[in-house]
């Protein structure tokens, strides 16, 4: 369903391989340029997402709430593909940011609540 998403990852990292990539390369782009892509207000109140993952996301068309809420844990993560004997892992839009599958699931749903898309979960009680 979100193959344009893996696509335009693919396409950044192949534009990338002689630059290094981190939060620190992304963080001195944050600060040196001031026409940083625009993003909606909304995202960037979502938990966890910091600047840098801000101009990181936009970079890969996502811009508003909706477009986060649309993305799966592995369009954000990463996730590993079994092909024969062979194993192929993909990074995901946020992957050089060091997150977990649970933080990245977490802004997801965060993002879908936002949007009306889901009602808040409720609170899970310890037994």
């Amino acid at each position: 369903m979100f193959s344009w998403l893996r696509t335009a990852a693919k396409s950044a990292r192949a534009r990338n391989t002689a630059a290094p990539d981190g939060p620190e390369l992304v963080k001195g782009r944050v600060e040196s340029e001031p026409g940083v892509p625009a993003t909606e207000e909304p995202l960037k109140l979502i938990p966890g997402i910091t600047a840098p993952m801000l101009v990181v996301l936009a970079d890969h068309g996502i811009k508003s709430l909706e477009d986060l809420a649309g993305c799966a844990v592995d369009d954000l993560h990463g996730w590993v593909e079994h092909t024969g004997d062979t194993f192929t892992t993909h990074a995901g839009v946020l992957a050089q940011f060091g997150l977990s599958r649970e933080e990245c699931g977490a802004m997801i749903i965060k993002a879908r609540v936002e949007a009306g898309w889901i009602e808040e979960p409720a609170a899970r009680s310890e037994k």
